[in-house]
């Protein structure tokens, strides 16, 4: 019931045949290696909580998009075992300046209420905005935290998951320490 209820999806992309758009629609279903992920990354999160560092390995065309976007649907819904809420926000980070278009869709796909998935397509001022409203899901680059910080003031104490896609070549440099900067101190 769970695959059924919180897995499978509805992807639809738009075409472009014989000089007309039209929209496909294809039904998702988990692979093992993803299911297997996004379940004990979860299972950990809440008897752990905050603060933990973990690294999934997606070789091309692996479906890491599908992966990233159901891991952070469920821990933005995620509670603990006292019924307290685990993650205030879950912030997708990519290291691209411009969003990963096929990440930022997937992600978005996945819930269609407005206001649960906010992506970050403008400036620092609309990441700032999402912070401090407490958007369950925000879709970010990494080069805006080094110009949120003024834009901030004082957040909330908030609990927050970071997916970071490609982490390999985020987590180096001047806006991986404004990332962690800009959440430690909320």
């Amino acid at each position: 019931m769970d695959i059924l209820a919180r897995f499978i999806h509805l992807e639809t992309k738009e075409k472009t045949i014989g000089g007309k758009k039209v929209n496909r629609e294809t039904m998702i279903f988990p692979r093992y290696h993803q299911l297997d992920a996004v379940r004990r990354l979860e299972a950990d999160a809440k008897e752990k909580g905050v603060g933990h560092n973990y690294l999934i390995q997606h070789s091309a065309g692996s479906g890491k998009s599908n992966s990233i976007a159901w891991l952070a649907h469920r821990l933005s819904n995620l509670y603990n075992d006292r019924d307290e809420k685990c993650f205030d926000s879950v912030i997708i980070v990519t290291d691209r300046r411009v969003l990963d278009q096929q990440l930022q869709n997937t992600v978005y796909q996945f819930e269609h209420k407005q206001g649960v998935v906010e992506k970050i397509e403008k400036d620092s001022t609309q990441l700032a905005n999402a912070l401090g409203s407490g958007v369950p899901i925000i879709i970010t680059t990494l080069q805006k935290f080094p110009f949120v910080t003024d834009k901030i003031g004082d957040l909330p104490k908030r609990k927050y998951a970071v997916v970071i896609d490609e982490a390999h070549s985020s987590q180096s440099g001047e806006s991986a320490v404004e990332l962690k900067s800009v959440l430690a101190a909320a």
